[in-house]
């Protein structure tokens, strides 16, 4: 869903000094936790996944599947925390 701001506030939102803060604290919070988050997703599903395509032997394939399994319970209940708020 995009937000997008009232006509009244885009002189507001144009000011150099504003674009610098947001800016700032998107390079400072933002960034990092989704940078975070994709290597989570990427080493923790679809790594896994990928390698569940390739392993015959049935034990690694469950520990393979039990990563996935975690990593996407995770992604959920984190979507559920923020359809909360």
């Amino acid at each position: 869903m995009i937000y997008i701001e009232d006509e009244e506030f885009n002189e507001f939102y144009n000011l150099d000094i504003i674009r610098k803060v947001i800016d700032y604290q998107f390079n400072e919070k933002t960034k990092p936790f989704l940078s975070f988050m994709f290597k989570f997703y990427l080493f923790g599903f679809v790594l896994p996944f990928i390698l569940t395509m390739t392993v015959e032997w049935v034990l690694l394939l469950n520990v393979f599947y039990s990563i996935c399994l975690f990593v996407q319970l995770f992604f959920i209940s984190f979507e559920w925390i923020q359809l909360k708020q």
